[in-house]
């Protein structure tokens, strides 16, 4: 079962190539700006970001640095986050918006959450050359362990995959997902050490926040980003195993809920 999704993935590959860059354009399409928003849209909130917390409310990254510190370690965090918010919000509705793939075309449809993750991936990416491009003219060349972000990254992949693949099937059959995903969104936002370093929790807090799966990928990427130091190889490999699996339960799920998908939507 893990494995045939490989192979559907392989066989599919060149169809999921266009769908993911019809995604991705679709998105700026008609649009002046077209795929410059993609850096706007980051930079933007950013420097609303940077200026309520880092200098309206004079934040300090681990009560130390100044505000370009502080705005490049809120920028590595958000693009975790906004990989993660942008799979939420849309899996909800992958099924249910395109019953074409459900009703009269031959699709392996679990391909479409695959097909969300590499648009936020995508965006990710456009993210990180923003972020390496803010450090360069803030600090000069960025750290040697910076070169070992796909490394995070690739961690992440299940987790969004898993995510993708449960959302879309329960929101066919509970349509009221959409709110609550709207919700955990937000809380999620400033429960993830994204505007503040974990370190300024309290201890007993700190515990609980790492149990958010959102945590550990933040602090690892700005360890090989910002502190120049190699990331928790032990814990990676124990996150990348427990999101596999999460991912693989989700893909059961999803099949197992598939055949009812045409009568729902």
């Amino acid at each position: 079962m893990p494995n045939s999704i490989f192979f559907t993935l392989w066989r599919h590959r060149s169809l999921v190539l266009e769908l993911t860059r019809r995604e991705f354009s679709g998105r700026y399409r008609g649009s002046f700006g077209g795929i410059f928003w993609s850096f706007v849209q980051p930079l933007f909130l950013l420097t609303v970001y940077t200026i309520a917390f880092g200098v309206i409310l004079k934040t300090r990254w681990g009560l130390a640095g100044g505000t370009a510190d502080y705005a490049l370690m809120l920028f590595a965090g958000l693009i975790v986050f906004n990989a993660f918010s942008e799979c939420l919000s849309k899996s909800t509705t992958l099924i249910i918006d395109n019953p074409n793939f459900v009703k009269k075309v031959v699709f392996p449809l679990e391909l479409l959450p695959v097909i969300t993750v590499a648009t936020a991936l995508i965006h990710a990416l456009i993210g990180m050359a923003t972020w390496f491009l803010g450090y360069i003219l803030l600090f000069g060349p960025p750290k040697t362990t910076a070169i070992l972000f796909p490394l995070i990254l690739l961690c992440f992949v299940p987790v969004l995959l898993g995510l993708g693949w449960l959302l879309s099937a329960l929101g066919v059959i509970v349509r009221d997902v959409g709110q609550l995903t709207g919700m955990l969104s937000h809380t999620l936002l400033f429960l993830t050490p994204i505007f503040y370093s974990i370190e300024a929790a309290p201890p007993l807090l700190q515990k609980l926040l790492m149990l958010n799966p959102l945590t550990f990928v933040v602090e690892q990427l700005r360890l090989v980003l910002f502190y120049g130091q190699i990331p928790d190889l032990k814990g990676l490999a124990m996150y990348f195993v427990l999101a596999s699996l999460f991912a693989w339960v989700s893909l059961v799920l999803f099949r197992r809920l598939r055949p009812t998908f045409a009568d729902m939507v």
